[in-house]
């Protein structure tokens, strides 16, 4: 006798409950913010690629003796050269695991990037930017590609009304004088 995952009679519910995609039925709206956060996962996980082989460079280089380095700053490196590649890949297949490995070293780089400015190339102060700017967009698209449809609370209801003021879907109101 075979199992399924709860609340699961066959085979062909268990598999439908670990496909990845749009859900069946889904609307045009939340398929479509379901497309862009995988987009986002994409474009991110080539950077941190980028990210991540920059960090071996240090380690192999043969011009910037990764030895001579200090303890703390070694383990940060070593501790980047993994992770992000780790995160990179965990985004590309939009995997739950990557989303948070991702999130990890994201705050890692703004605590190392806020106590050592030189570590990063650019400088401290673009890799907080930047993954401030990531971290931001990635909540909106998540909250977005999961919001339910029909479901609003008071945060949709405010943030939809920001949303349509900002791209001008709502005639602003005259000053009162």
């Amino acid at each position: 006798m075979k199992t399924y995952a709860p609340n699961t009679s066959n085979e062909l519910e268990y598999a439908a409950a670990i496909q990845v995609g749009a859900k069946p039925g889904a609307d045009v709206d939340q398929a479509r913010w379901t497309f862009l956060l995988t987009l986002f996962f994409r474009v991110v996980a080539l950077l941190w690629i980028v990210e991540g082989l920059d960090q071996w460079r240090r380690v192999l280089s043969s011009t910037d003796p990764f030895l001579d380095v200090s303890g703390a700053m070694a383990a940060a490196v070593i501790f980047f050269a993994v992770f992000d590649l780790v995160a990179a890949v965990g985004l590309w297949m939009v995997a739950p695991w990557g989303g948070v490995v991702w999130l990890l070293t994201l705050m890692a780089q703004i605590y190392v990037s806020a106590i050592k400015p030189g570590f990063f190339p650019g400088g401290g102060g673009l890799v907080k930017g930047v993954d401030a700017a990531l971290l931001a967009l990635y909540l909106f698209l998540s909250w977005r590609a999961n919001r339910v449809e029909g479901e609003t609370g008071a945060p949709d209801r405010l943030i939809d009304r920001a949303l349509a003021w900002l791209f001008g879907k709502v005639k602003r109101r005259p000053p009162v004088a």
